[in-house]
């Protein structure tokens, strides 16, 4: 079973519709994750609500499964 994700649409640096077609629509949400500035080419979400740093979209996928 994924865990949940929270991912910013236009700053986390990775494909909405990817990671819902990978983790299922019931385990991605979207909104500011406030890293925007901090992070601006690494895959940024929160997993569990809990901020993680990938260096690519398939990283954070992984860490999320």
């Amino acid at each position: 079973m994924a865990n949940s994700i929270k991912v910013c649409p236009y700053c986390s640096n990775v494909d909405v519709d990817t990671l819902r077609e990978k983790l299922g629509e019931e385990n991605v949400s979207t909104g500011c994750v406030g890293a925007c500035r901090a992070y601006s080419k690494e895959a940024v979400g929160k997993i569990n609500g809990v901020l993680t740093i990938k260096q690519t979209e398939e990283d954070l996928i992984e860490a999320c499964k």
